[in-house]
């Protein structure tokens, strides 16, 4: 469980890694578009999704 309670969507800053974790609760009912956007992420780098919000950066 992440310190706000939302789940984690963040790439690895040194390995060639996606992380999607912690969808317990309400966070199944996302999968299929973090599916997505991690599809987007592993093809092309980049998701014009809006996931940012999901970093790990936001715990600092």
């Amino acid at each position: 469980m992440s310190p706000d309670g939302h789940f984690l969507f963040d790439r690895h800053p040194e390995y060639p890694l996606v992380t999607a974790a912690g969808f317990s609760g309400h966070g199944f009912k996302f999968t299929p578009v973090l599916g997505a956007a991690a599809a987007d992420l592993i093809v092309s780098g980049h998701t014009e999704l809006p996931v940012g919000f999901l970093s790990q950066s936001r715990f600092g």
